[in-house]
């Protein structure tokens, strides 16, 4: 899912490099007309879109993992059958 999120972010920002930079649209597509603001405004919205249901997603699952290692990881006092720590018996 998250690759899916990032291919799809990078798809936006390719088009907006292809469609309003001026410098990418002279010198790889050889054209001088200038931008449509309308659609260079979309892509701009939509890259900003892109770009925070990615961040969302890599928080959500760092937040996951995070909280799974918690459930699984020991913590102090859980287990009272455990030898003390140093391996001494008493």
């Amino acid at each position: 899912m998250m690759m899916d999120l990032m291919q799809e972010h990078d798809d936006v920002v390719r088009e907006h490099e292809r469609e309003c930079d001026m410098n990418y649209r002279s010198l790889v597509l050889h054209t001088n007309e200038s931008p449509d603001p309308v659609l260079c405004k979309e892509l701009e919205e939509e890259k900003s879109r892109r770009v925070s249901y990615f961040l969302g997603s890599l928080a959500l699952f760092v937040i996951l993992g995070l909280g799974g290692l918690v459930m699984v990881l020991p913590y102090e006092g859980s287990d009272p059958k455990q030898p003390p720590l140093g391996g001494q018996l008493r």
